[in-house]
């Protein structure tokens, strides 16, 4: 992870469309899950963000359950029917392809908030371009291949047609994978690129394009996705892990695709630490279960991973000054009014 980079990140409503391609390769999913390195509760959680990088080790697990052409197939339906529906509900009404694809550079940041990607030339030929840090792994191939058919979807879509690509760039080593998906013998590969793009044809950027009605945004401001900070995004992709059980900085460091002495020195540049971040996201996990009648301090205690309640009571009582049973006193004192009012 280069400086200045925010960790990337996946909206978790994506995640579980995928999750739910795995289905068709294994009954029990949960192990796969847990070797993919995603929380084991992410179909039932409410968290917004999940981190990118055990998505990507999903897509490489995936790909090695099935024969190419049946992969791709899934990838295309779930593109098709349902990431294409999502991101034209954040386009501002384009004139043509063109306009369209530029508003992608935005639009895509709502589902990634780390993501880049732009129209550029290269000798007068207009490519739509992705850019990441170059990895060299199954988990970042299929990633690049996903980014590739959601591209062709999304011409194929614009424009009504068959649409094929001239030529493809992809930043990993080998585009055999990627070949073997298409099955376009007209398409021209090339690997080990800076990064990857498609190539477009001025001709296809005039086209118009006619925005469903049901996807036109009421309001333009609400679809400026929000600016985050690079501790913001820390916070995001730990959230569903720590909010649920102890992980070392080695493990955070991992799912976040950096080193646990990289993310220390980043966290130290932005005056905090892996420790602080850990007892936030404690504090504010359990402050908000103890919001929920359903839950006893001892299964709150359980939920966050602690031996017993005396431990979590210590560790709230050092974050907070006071025992976990006196927050619960003052939150059910404050909505005692509420609850008279409403009976009257």
């Amino acid at each position: 992870m280069n400086q200045g980079q925010l960790v990337p990140l996946i909206k978790t409503v994506h995640a579980a469309t995928l999750i739910e391609m795995l289905k068709h390769f294994e009954a029990d999913i949960y192990p796969l899950l847990k070797t993919a390195g995603l929380p084991e509760d992410i179909l039932q959680a409410q968290h917004e963000f999940v981190p990118e990088t055990p998505i990507k080790h999903l897509l490489a697990m995936m790909a090695e359950r099935a024969d190419p052409d049946h992969y791709g197939n899934l990838l295309r339906t779930a593109i098709r029917e349902y990431f294409i529906p999502k991101m034209l509900r954040h386009l501002r009404n384009p004139k043509s392809i063109g306009e369209a694809i530029e508003q992608m550079q935005t639009a895509v940041q709502h589902d990634s908030p780390s993501a880049k990607v732009s129209l550029e030339y290269f000798n007068d030929t207009p490519w739509f371009c992705r850019h990441k840090p170059t990895e060299v792994s199954e988990g970042f191939l299929w990633a690049e291949v996903f980014a590739i058919l959601f591209l062709i979807e999304f011409i194929r879509f614009a424009s009504k047609t068959q649409w094929q690509p001239g030529c493809i760039a992809i930043q990993s080593p080998n585009a055999d994978k990627l070949a073997e998906i298409l099955n376009s013998p007209n398409t021209v590969l090339y690997s080990n690129r800076s990064l990857a793009a498609v190539e477009l044809s001025n001709e296809l950027l005039a086209m118009p394009f006619n925005l469903p009605v049901r996807f036109t945004p009421v309001d333009r401001q609400a679809n400026d996705p929000k600016a985050l900070s690079y501790v913001e995004t820390v916070y995001l992709a730990l959230t569903p892990y720590l909010s649920r059980q102890a992980l070392s900085i080695q493990q955070a460091a991992t799912l976040m695709n950096t080193s646990p002495r990289t993310l220390q020195r980043r966290l130290s540049g932005e005056n905090t630490s892996y420790k602080s971040i850990r007892e936030n996201i404690m504090l504010a996990t359990a402050c908000q279960l103890m919001e929920n009648r359903q839950y006893s301090l001892t299964d709150i205690a359980s939920e966050l991973g602690y031996a017993d309640i005396a431990h979590f009571s210590r560790a709230f009582k050092k974050l907070t000054g006071f025992p976990p049973k006196d927050y619960r006193k003052r939150f059910r004192s404050k909505e005692q009014p509420l609850a008279n009012s409403s009976r009257e």
